[in-house]
């Protein structure tokens, strides 16, 4: 299967999703943003890598650079496109593959890339809407719902919304949306 393909299978069309798919490396690579809309960094996921690789990245399933100012990190999310001044809220997922689900769904969504998203606390309260986050069931999934206005974990038996069939994603947003599903 060609890696354009394997996306089109996670739910990527890169129609409407900014990827750069290099096929002969077997990598794409996601850009990533600040609020302002600078580009701050990228993720590189490789479909054949492994989630556990330490030091050569070429071999990683997921790489993540974003910019340094001074010795801090700067903020970076993936999604910013989906957003628009007029949403009251907007969904806040751990992963690319998770946010783009809620964007095909038709709600507005952005990754957050991170295991500690404590940083962007003050980073969501500047963006004036409500923040409805979709976790794992697991601490990092504990962490950012501790920093949302609201909460959802995944429905098993999913682990992630990255994995759920597109239909079931549909209805589970749906739900929270029209607030026939409250975890918070």
């Amino acid at each position: 299967m060609s890696l354009l393909d394997h996306l089109k299978s996670r739910g990527i069309d890169p129609e409407k999703t900014r990827v750069i798919v290099d096929e002969e490396s077997g990598m794409a690579t996601f850009l990533l943003f600040n609020l302002s809309g600078q580009l701050v960094g990228h993720q590189r996921y490789n479909p054949n890598g492994s989630k556990s690789v330490r030091g050569n990245f070429d071999w990683a399933r997921y790489y993540t650079h974003v910019a340094a100012e001074g010795d801090r990190k700067k903020i970076a999310v993936w999604g910013l496109e989906s957003l628009s001044v007029d949403d009251p809220f907007v969904f806040v997922t751990e992963g690319i593959f998770d946010a783009n689900k809620v964007q095909n769904a038709g709600y507005p969504a952005i990754a957050v890339l991170t295991n500690h998203p404590v940083a962007l606390r003050s980073w969501f309260r500047a963006l004036g809407k409500r923040i409805i986050a979709i976790t794992d069931a697991d601490e990092a999934g504990r962490k950012l719902a501790a920093l949302a206005d609201e909460s959802h974990v995944v429905p098993p038996p999913h682990k992630d919304l990255g994995e759920m069939p597109q239909p079931d994603v549909d209805a589970f947003i749906d739900s929270i949306v029209n607030g026939a599903s409250s975890s918070r």
